[in-house]
């Protein structure tokens, strides 16, 4: 757990002839309620598996998500990009909520919401497949629960940045990989461009809930992709 904020890179990014500058810090807790506010706007519309089945006309989902999210930023493991502004207004252009996976803990706790919980299983069950711990020969790793960027700001490369600054905040953390179950094709192709590899991938259209097929008409796949760093 880190306890101290980390400013962990900056960048300048131009788009259509409009430069950006932006930092990648980790986040602390005067940050929390405007990044689930963030998460909520720009990931949960987008997040494929979460649209499909309206997650967000689910109260008990909704609940489930911001319980979740809020226990794992509070952990201080996870980064948000920052627009560097000449004023005091505060901007998060983009969020990876991140934290440490490690094996010898047990996550086993119970939460409501048939929605959430089809998510959670789903993420699950893939990392289970692919086995991060045996594959990289390791006991913690760095994984994610939400890679979003703020609809204003696409074309910047933020998304493309906070997967890269991954392997900074793993040296701060000591740890030597990071995976992550992604499940839209554009966090897909940002991690592959980032140099993630793809560890196991289902279609959404194989996977099952109470043996049913959950998701018969969703374009795409979950795919768990990986990094180790030298």
């Amino acid at each position: 757990m880190l306890l101290k904020k980390l400013n962990l890179r900056s960048f300048e990014e131009v788009r259509n002839g409009v430069p950006l500058k932006f930092k990648i810090q980790t986040i602390t807790p005067d940050l929390i309620e405007d990044v689930l506010r963030h998460m909520f706007t720009y990931f949960l519309t987008r997040k494929p598996i979460t649209t499909y089945d309206d997650l967000l006309q689910d109260g008990k989902s909704v609940s489930s998500y911001t319980r979740f999210w809020k226990k794992t930023l509070l952990s201080g493991e996870s980064m948000v990009a920052l627009e560097q502004r000449d004023d005091d207004i505060v901007k998060i252009v983009g969020v990876n909520i991140t934290t440490v996976a490690d094996k010898h803990k047990n996550y086993n706790e119970v939460y409501e919401g048939k929605v959430f919980n089809n998510v959670l299983n789903d993420v699950k069950n893939l990392t289970e497949i692919g086995n991060v711990y045996k594959t990289y020969d390791l006991d913690r790793y760095l994984t994610s629960h939400g890679l979003s960027v703020h609809s204003d700001y696409h074309g910047y490369n933020i998304g493309l940045r906070l997967l890269e600054t991954r392997e900074v905040l793993c040296q701060e953390l000591g740890l030597k990989a990071t995976a992550t179950v992604f499940s839209s094709k554009v966090a897909q192709y940002l991690a592959a461009k980032a140099g993630f590899r793809t560890l196991v991938e289902q279609s959404f259209r194989t996977i099952k809930v109470d043996g049913k097929i959950a998701y018969p008409d969703a374009d795409g796949s979950l795919k768990l992709m990986g990094i180790k760093y030298v």
